[in-house]
């Protein structure tokens, strides 16, 4: 067990870096992947996206942590469920709040820090579209999604450590048979800079490299530190403790 929660340790690391490479070789859904129906309250066509359902996920080995209802939306808070003989627990980086724009809860990111082996690794909160898959030890990145939205619509406040920033970025792609990699069907990216105190509505326009594509793959990224450098994981920026409230995040369809 020890040799695959350390290469559990790795692959969550190997999704960032693959994710941020946006137009490189990635580990993105290339199979169509069976959700489980669960009886959601949220009418919003991002399953979960009102963030008032949360529930605890077991991680394969009897560990649970709370992830947000309905098996699209999940954190990286499955580290907090590592053993300490694999270097953890690690930190809780998302929970659920009453401090909400709308509803029961919202979703508050809070950056934190990880030295599984003694070196400190800034973990960012994370709210987005990865599945762990921990008897493999690896992470599966988007969700299959055959829409095309027009926008990205949520609510957020921000309250930045030292200068942080925030991010919101949604990509829509389709794996190519011929070429043997995935083509980026449309992207939108925002980066909070600023401090936002009360509950703001972001508006993110999809920017469509391909109108005549459609999609097989939705990746969300919501992420409290946004200078995130997975080719150099010892210089990451960000600033433990940055905290970003999100609720209520939706796309506007034709």
């Amino acid at each position: 067990m020890k040799k695959l929660q350390y290469t559990f340790i790795l692959a969550i690391l190997s999704f960032f870096g693959l994710f941020m490479a946006f137009t490189s070789c990635r580990d993105y859904i290339d199979y169509p992947v069976e959700e489980t129906p669960i009886d959601l309250l949220c009418t919003l066509n991002i399953r979960g996206g009102c963030l008032d359902q949360w529930e605890l996920v077991d991680d394969g080995f009897g560990y649970k942590s709370l992830e947000p209802a309905g098996d699209f939306l999940r954190t990286l808070n499955y580290l907090y469920t590592l053993p300490a003989a694999a270097g953890g627990p690690g930190p809780k980086t998302t929970f659920n709040t009453e401090d909400s724009y709308s509803g029961t809860y919202a979703a508050l990111l809070v950056t934190g820090s990880f030295s599984p082996q003694g070196t400190s690794i800034l973990i960012p909160g994370l709210l987005g579209t990865d599945s762990l898959d921990i008897p493999n030890g690896t992470i599966i990145v988007g969700k299959p999604y055959t829409s095309k939205p027009l926008s990205f619509q949520g609510y957020y406040k921000y309250e930045p450590v030292g200068g942080d920033s925030a991010l919101f970025s949604v990509l829509l792609s389709k794996y190519n048979t011929g070429a043997h990699k995935r083509d980026t069907i449309a992207l939108a990216r925002q980066v909070i800079t600023n401090p936002v105190s009360t509950y703001t509505m972001l508006d993110l326009p999809l920017n469509y490299y391909f109108t005549d594509v459609t999609p097989d793959t939705l990746t969300l990224l919501i992420c409290s530190s946004a200078d995130i450098r997975f080719n150099d994981l010892m210089n990451c920026k960000g600033q433990v403790g940055s905290k970003l409230w999100v609720d209520e995040i939706s796309f506007i369809m034709p």
